[in-house]
């Protein structure tokens, strides 16, 4: 094998190395960096939402347990203050 033979084998190693089957050479590397920033973009807001949609359900619930023990509270207080009268 000769240097010219060495040197066109090497050529084919490097290209198949960098290059798909068709010989063009691929795109460059910032599309798939855009496509994943506007993954992550969608997901970070999915999450937020998701947050926000949980924690607002957990307040309403907090708050409804929060009437319903102040409601049995005032009846209790209630039950008291009229058994203290008679």
């Amino acid at each position: 094998m000769n240097s010219s033979q060495a040197d066109s084998v090497a050529q084919a190693a490097w290209l198949s190395s960098c290059c798909n089957q068709s010989g063009a050479l691929l795109e460059s590397p910032e599309g798939p960096r855009v496509v994943q920033a506007v993954v992550l973009g969608v997901l970070s807001l999915l999450v937020f939402c998701g947050v926000l949609f949980l924690g607002s359900s957990l307040l309403v619930r907090a708050h409804g347990l929060t009437g319903l023990l102040a409601h049995e509270r005032r009846a209790s207080l209630e039950a008291e203050t009229s058994r203290g009268d008679n």
